[in-house]
């Protein structure tokens, strides 16, 4: 069962009768809609550090970094995320 039943499963008669009427009038696709476009947007202000490409839709991030010192890094693409760790680890045998 994935989440979203789950979700609705626990969901008490008042809670699915606000949720149906908001579905039926579209509130529920604008909300999801409205959601996707945010997540465009924060993937749109990202630069792929070895590459400087804008393009993140796909990408992969990664969190990295001792505890409390955390850093992030977001790579448009599978092979700039393999050199970035390749540099990584060549750096740290250094």
């Amino acid at each position: 069962m994935n989440r979203l039943a789950k979700l609705i499963d626990r969901l008490d008669k008042e809670d699915l009768a606000l949720i149906k009427k908001d579905l039926e009038f579209g509130n529920i696709e604008k909300l999801i809609n409205k959601k996707l476009l945010e997540k465009r947007e924060e993937y749109s202000n990202q630069i792929c550090p070895v590459c400087q490409s804008d393009n993140m839709e796909e990408g992969f991030t990664l969190i990295f970094g001792p505890k409390g010192l955390r850093k992030k890094a977001s790579f448009c693409a599978l092979d700039c995320l393999e050199y970035f760790l390749q540099k990584l680890k060549a750096d740290k045998k250094q």
